[in-house]
């Protein structure tokens, strides 16, 4: 992958213009707002969990997170992106949409299943946001220990990912050490995508047995909400190598001329 010329280095820490920051903002606000009124709303009666509810709130949590990846593309009126800038902004929005799910949400749901908070119900109270997949995915009702074994690998590596990323997003971040946190994200991308293979794989193999909910449940909530989860890690190896590549061979550059010097 080639840099487009331009006057000054390619924005590797924060590339994002602020139309789309300020996208990215909104959608964060938007699924958060949903996470916390329906947890709230059904923990206090104020919302009954029914399958309206459960449409009507996942169509709000999931149709922004689906469209977050088209929001990369926009150029606006801004300075046009190089193409290794795009692969930043792409790396740096999917990792803390990536971690955030696996420790707001999977977290949750590791942590229940020693309490044994993930039993089958009908009235789920404050659990309802996890209770709700558990109706498309029985694997999350029945004390999976497969299940509970991907949350771990799923949490840490989240933790892992947030962690990087506070760090790639720093202005001055020695180019050494973007070299090794790109690696580090390279790693714990791959591990996630083989945790999501394996997720489906299963499921494929039983001929999706414990999918329920009909056509919404499978299609929606079991595919859809979970295809940026799916496609965008392999784009961001590809971003992440583009980055490294660049970052490397500029390293080795600045290494030979002091040597010459």
């Amino acid at each position: 992958m080639t840099v487009t010329e331009h006057s000054t280095e390619p924005n590797l820490a924060q590339p994002w213009a602020p139309h789309r920051l300020k996208v990215y903002l909104a959608i964060m606000a938007i699924t958060g707002a949903v996470f916390v009124g329906m947890t709230i709303g059904v923990g206090t009666g104020l919302i009954a969990p029914t399958f309206t509810a459960d449409v009507v709130a996942n169509l709000l949590f999931g149709l922004p997170v689906i469209v977050l990846p088209l929001v990369i593309l926009w150029e606006g009126n801004g300075r046009p992106r190089s193409a290794l800038e795009k692969a930043a902004e792409l790396v740096l929005v999917y990792l803390p949409y990536t971690a955030g799910s696996q420790i707001g949400y999977e977290l949750a749901f590791m942590l229940g299943h020693p309490f044994g908070l993930w039993r089958p119900t009908s009235d789920p109270g404050w659990k309802w946001l996890w209770w709700q997949y558990g109706l498309t995915d029985a694997r999350y009702t029945n004390a999976n220990n497969w299940i509970f074994g991907l949350e771990f690998v799923g949490v840490c590596t989240g933790v892992l990912l947030l962690v990087v990323w506070t760090r790639l997003i720093r202005t001055d971040l020695p180019t050494e050490s973007r070299i090794r946190c790109l690696w580090l994200a390279f790693a714990g991308t791959a591990m996630l995508i083989s945790s999501t293979g394996v997720y489906y794989a299963t499921e494929l193999r039983s001929g999706f047995a414990d999918i329920g909910q009909g056509a919404f449940g499978f299609w929606f909530k079991f595919i859809g909400e979970n295809v940026p989860f799916m496609i965008l890690p392999f784009l961001v190896l590809v971003a992440i190598h583009a980055q490294v590549d660049y970052l490397t061979r500029q390293a080795g550059a600045r290494a030979a001329r002091s040597d010459f010097e």
